[in-house]
């Protein structure tokens, strides 16, 4: 009987056969041994490739045309496939932009040649348009690119359409080519690519991609070290249970470390201390729990029971950030500053139990416990800290609430008294960035797909429901928005459209979109260094 239930008849020879099963039984053992193991050699010694296309921002001429097949070749003379499905190329919507052509796991070693199969080319001119005869086997474009294991090599093309029609009606594009070149780690934004099991590094003076990094399965979280002396970059790969860490200087990944305390780590935030450590914190959503990790040894150190589903986490600022606050009293300063000498906040959003758990990390005995547990709105999923109005703002994807945590009230130990809403903020709000030059908060919805913009109270937030939103403004993103963060000069917001594989560059003073950059499939997380 199978699975299903159904019953099949055996064959006679199967039902009176003795040794002629066992041989077949034996055969197909050391038969699917054997693919294993090729298909294991064959994982374990292969990259990847991206391949990105970027339009001259001059052209003047209206091409368009179909890509059908990009192919790579190796040394052994043979090519191999590498994009998905054909895309629609224009010129003049390409221009100045970047689009990404393919991305695909290859073998090991040396590639010298590009393929590019084209169709249904046209050029139009005065409002008319007309056909352009092309090359029916595609271009050839010499490269240089080496594919080694484990690891992400990106190439670059550029195309001048200007240049590419010859006699007025042949089309023969010109491409030029480079691979990745080391880039300012000051200015570059990380991005975790989900279902491309990669990190995206993007310019932000270019605004484009300048680099792919391989990482873990299912990158989800990323943070930024905070240490000037050695910059790095962490991401929480749900899928292998383990933290990459990328020097981005070189952006390639130093370390794998293996989170042994827990599963499916989610989320990741980094905290300094004056113990001396920079320690992260990565919640790991199948085991309901936090993991600590040392990132001097690169040793998971703790283990913190929290609630159901962890999914974000973040820490204290540096206390510094109150020393000059408009919208805490003497008192509250003072308690704030008094406790900062000894202890740490770490806020982990529950969203299976919907609440928050604050752990206190004591800085003399080198320890962190759970203090209280908080309850918030449906569906809780991303957090932020306001230090300098005291508060904790928690986004909940099943309200249309934006939970309020005073940390002082915390610090007090006024517990679910603490807590308080400001209502009518919408539903399936996804992501949190407090402003505190211009005094806003931005909350990302992902339905419809918008930065909504908020203007916090100038009297402090009461205990229970606040009911006007004081909502000033709305910008269009991409599909499905997952997460945003703001640059370190507090000019622009950058979006992570899951849904549309590309991140939205937002002027928050013009409010208004300035750029789309591609990225990897299913973008999930982001984070910049802070410097």
């Amino acid at each position: 009987m199978l699975r299903d239930g159904r019953y099949h008849k055996r064959p006679a020879f199967l039902v009176s056969g003795i040794l002629l099963p066992a041989i077949c039984v034996l055969l197909l053992m050391t038969g699917c041994t054997s693919v294993k193991g090729l298909q294991g050699e064959a994982a374990r010694s292969s990259g990847q490739i991206d391949l990105f296309l970027r339009g001259d921002e001059n052209a003047s001429l209206d091409i368009s045309f179909e890509l059908v097949t990009v192919e790579i070749m190796g040394e052994d003379g043979r090519y191999r496939k590498i994009n998905s499905a054909p895309v629609n190329i224009n010129s003049l919507a390409v221009r100045g932009r970047q689009l990404l052509l393919a991305e695909k796991m290859l073998p090991e070693g040396r590639y010298t040649k590009l393929r590019l199969v084209m169709q249904r080319v046209f050029i139009r001119k005065k409002g008319k348009t007309a056909s352009l005869a092309f090359p029916p086997d595609g271009v050839e474009i010499d490269v240089n690119a080496s594919i080694h294991k484990g690891r992400n090599t990106s190439l670059f093309l550029t195309w001048d359409p200007d240049a590419s029609v010859a006699g007025g009606f042949m089309f023969k594009p010109l491409f030029s080519v480079r691979g990745a070149v080391p880039e300012l780690s000051s200015l570059l934004v990380y991005v975790t690519n989900e279902d491309s099991n990669n990190v995206s590094v993007i310019n932000r003076q270019l605004g484009e991609v300048v680099a792919t990094v391989s990482v873990g399965k299912k990158p989800r979280g990323i943070a930024a070290g905070l240490r000037r002396d050695r910059l790095r970059v962490y991401v929480a790969n749900s899928g292998s249970n383990s933290v990459s860490v990328i020097d981005p200087t070189t952006n390639e990944v130093e370390q794998e470390i293996p989170i042994r305390f827990g599963r499916e780590p989610e989320g990741i935030a980094v905290a300094r201390g004056p113990f001396g450590k920079e320690l992260l914190f990565v919640t790991d959503y199948g085991s309901d729990t936090v993991s600590v990790i040392d990132t001097t040894t690169y040793q998971e150190v703790d283990k913190i029971d929290v609630g159901n589903g962890p999914i974000a986490v973040a820490v204290d600022p540096p206390v510094e950030s109150i020393a000059v606050s408009r919208f805490l009293d003497a008192d509250d300063i003072s308690i704030l500053r008094s406790y900062r000498e000894r202890y740490l906040n770490v806020y982990v959003v529950n969203r299976d139990s919907r609440d928050v758990s604050v752990l206190r990390g004591d800085l003399e005995m080198k320890r962190f416990e759970e203090v209280a547990r908080l309850s918030v709105e449906w569906n809780p999923v991303a957090l932020a800290v306001d230090y300098g109005r005291g508060k904790l703002y928690v986004a909940n994807h099943g309200s249309d609430r934006l939970s309020v945590i005073d940390i002082v009230g915390v610090i007090k130990g006024e517990g679910q008294g603490a807590v308080s809403n400001i209502s009518y903020v919408g539903t399936t709000v996804t992501g949190i960035v407090v402003d505190p030059v211009f005094d806003r908060i931005y909350l990302l919805r992902e339905v419809p797909g918008e930065i909504v913009i908020i203007r916090p109270f100038v009297e402090d937030y009461s205990a229970g429901d606040t009911t006007m939103p004081l909502v000033t403004g709305t910008v269009a993103v991409g599909a499905a928005p997952r997460a945003m963060v703001m640059d370190p000069e507090a000019r622009k917001l950058y979006v992570v459209n899951r849904g549309a594989d590309n991140v939205t560059v937002v002027d928050k003073t013009a409010r208004e979109v300035e750029q789309v950059i591609p990225v990897g499939k299913r973008p999930y997380g982001i984070a910049m260094l802070p410097y």
